[in-house]
């Protein structure tokens, strides 16, 4: 990569990505909520009354695919007009993101297990210094609306630290362009 280039989660996420096709009625409905208005912090409480209470009636389950290495990502849709998309990750006890940002909605709903998650606020040169964390030890949603056209939105680090756990996570664009960072003093 040269120095001018951004690095993504792209270019740091070396895991095979599944696709499921079973989900297409949950992926159709999300989509309508998250594009039935402008975005803004009711589109993702809207978001959130529609997934939190899909989870408590789904089990994850059928995703347990894990990997030492990383979290493992499952799409459940992707929209080539609207770019939202959504997606199961499955996490083993230690797996973590890097220091990352999102497009402008970011949604975050942990199923079962135990994670962290570090907010962290940029710091010059590809730089981030952390600003907080939250324990998430139930099931639990978080979601950030930012600035359209950016993937640097909602500065974050998640971590797993039960034996295993998962979470649905849905975006206004592909997350995998989110712009990576290294932690800062």
């Amino acid at each position: 990569m040269r120095p001018e280039e951004t690095a993504t989660l792209a270019t740091r996420y070396h895991e095979a990505c599944d696709m499921r096709t079973d989900y297409q009625s949950f992926f159709d409905r999300l989509l309508a909520i998250a594009t039935d208005a402008p975005l803004s912090p009711a589109t993702g409480e809207r978001i959130r009354d529609y997934v939190m209470p899909w989870l408590e009636n789904h089990s994850l389950e059928s995703f347990d695919r894990y990997s030492d290495r990383n979290y493992v990502r499952t799409y459940l849709g992707r929209c080539p007009r609207t770019h939202w998309e959504a997606l199961v990750m499955s996490w083993k006890r230690g797996n973590a993101t890097t220091i990352h940002g999102h497009p402008a909605f970011a949604g975050y709903h942990f199923a079962d297990g135990v994670f962290r998650v570090e907010i962290f606020e940029p710091a010059g040169h590809g730089t981030a210094r952390r600003i907080g964390e939250q324990i998430i030890d139930r099931r639990e949603c978080l979601f950030a609306v930012g600035e359209p056209g950016r993937f640097d939105n909602h500065l974050h680090r998640i971590t797993c630290l039960s034996e295993t756990g998962h979470s649905l996570h849905v975006y206004s664009d592909d997350a995998l362009q989110g712009q990576t960072f290294t932690e800062t003093e």
